[in-house]
């Protein structure tokens, strides 16, 4: 066995500029590729076991997600003559380039879509999993271990409420994000927080 070691430092934040990147992350299958890379660098065949499902499945989202720079080969290995690629993230986490999703841009529409269709799609896949594991009980009441909230709602705001709603909600995401990743630990619990604040119309004014 041989192995030659290709990896560097992970960068903190990966800006996807084009819309075709974003596609490529953009699906819930990838994104549970991507998880597991995040933790540490794979092959396709340990993610295959890991997935409960044959390796030749993973190969051309593996191409597609490594095409686009999402992530990287950081190590080969010579195994009984069949060159072996471990891969690894490129980023610890990923931004949508907002120039892709301003108003007006040729790719605007296309892009919000894919941003919501990728998050909505994540979001449902991890709950249902949750249910089904038995790691999500709707009984449950915070401050209980599982306990989850899901809810919408609809008020008018003027903008000072809304400003300060919004500067709220981006900072516990950030604290949410930064948090001290506790996967050693045996209590710990995965955890998803989706958040979404939105205007319905346009501002009024007199």
């Amino acid at each position: 066995m041989k192995a030659d070691d290709h990896s560097d430092k992970v960068l903190d934040v990966f800006i996807i500029t084009d819309l075709e990147t974003l596609k490529a992350v953009s699906t819930p299958f990838r994104q549970s590729l991507m998880k597991l890379m995040a933790e540490k660098p794979r092959t396709v065949k340990e993610m295959a076991r890991e997935l409960d499902m044959p390796p030749s499945r993973l190969y051309y989202h593996i191409n597609q997600l490594e095409k686009h720079g999402i992530i990287r080969v950081v190590k080969t290995q010579l195994v009984s003559g069949i060159l072996e690629k471990h891969y690894q993230i490129s980023a610890r986490a990923f931004r949508v380039d907002r120039a892709l999703l301003a108003p007006g841009s040729e790719q605007e529409i296309a892009a919000i879509e894919t941003v919501l269709q990728s998050t909505f799609e994540v979001a449902e896949e991890e709950i249902q999993r949750g249910l089904r594991s038995g790691a999500i009980d709707m009984t449950r009441v915070s401050p209980a271990p599982g306990a989850t909230f899901i809810g919408h709602s609809l008020t008018h705001l003027n903008p000072e409420q809304y400003s300060d709603f919004l500067q709220r909600l981006t900072d516990l995401f950030t604290e949410f994000e930064e948090s001290t990743d506790l996967t050693t630990e045996p209590d710990a619990i995965l955890t998803g927080l989706l958040i979404a604040l939105y205007p319905t119309s346009p501002p009024t004014h007199e």
